[in-house]
């Protein structure tokens, strides 16, 4: 996978952990198990951790909007 992640945040009873990840043109939020199974890197237990209440890190912009892409 192309992918990278960002970073994570925690699950409830009901959800497992997430993932914040960029892969090409696209970025979206995926399930540990998924993230790990996909093979992305870093690896999950390396992601740092967004915590609840705390503002989650910027997020890169993707696609051909990006900056630096031709418009």
């Amino acid at each position: 996978m192309d992918g990278t992640g960002q970073y994570r945040t925690r699950g409830t009873d009901e959800l497992s952990h997430t993932a914040f990840v960029n892969d090409r043109s696209i970025a979206f939020d995926i399930g540990e198990s998924l993230y790990r199974w996909r093979g992305y890197q870093p690896p999950f237990d390396e992601l740092p951790w967004v915590e609840t209440g705390q503002p989650a890190p910027p997020r890169p912009r993707v696609g051909r909007h990006s900056a630096g892409s031709a418009q």
